[in-house]
């Protein structure tokens, strides 16, 4: 499963170079998608300082998962050492769009512009 923070304006998730992170369909997918919702997309190193930072000043939104099972999983605790974040999702925006916009995609309820989906 990859991860995304939603961060600012931004939508945040680690880079390939480490070779730590799987380039998945699912991941690709929600970057593109992410950018069609008006997103600016880094894949960037971020580390937990950052994002504990991003926390406390109040502009890290959301975090969530993306996988093939999953599609996308919302994350509602983030723990560090002492540092608890615990995230209200019910009033997420962003994540519920773009699950909701994928699903539609891959049930033909939505216009499939990239060709994703194949006929068998």
């Amino acid at each position: 499963m990859n991860v995304f923070f939603i961060i600012g304006n931004k939508a945040i998730t680690p880079g390939l170079e480490s070779g730590t992170i799987l380039a998945g369909v699912t991941r690709e997918s929600a970057i593109t998608v992410l950018k069609e919702m008006g997103f600016d997309v880094e894949e960037r190193n971020l580390g937990i300082d950052d994002i504990i930072d991003a926390h406390k000043a109040g502009i890290l939104y959301e975090v969530f998962g993306t996988g093939t099972a999953a599609t996308i999983s919302l994350i509602k605790e983030l723990r560090y050492k002492d540092y608890t974040m615990a995230f209200d999702v019910d009033k997420w925006r962003t994540a519920p769009e773009l699950k909701r916009r994928l699903t539609a995609i891959r049930y033909g309820e939505m216009a499939d512009n990239h060709g994703w989906m194949y006929k068998i």
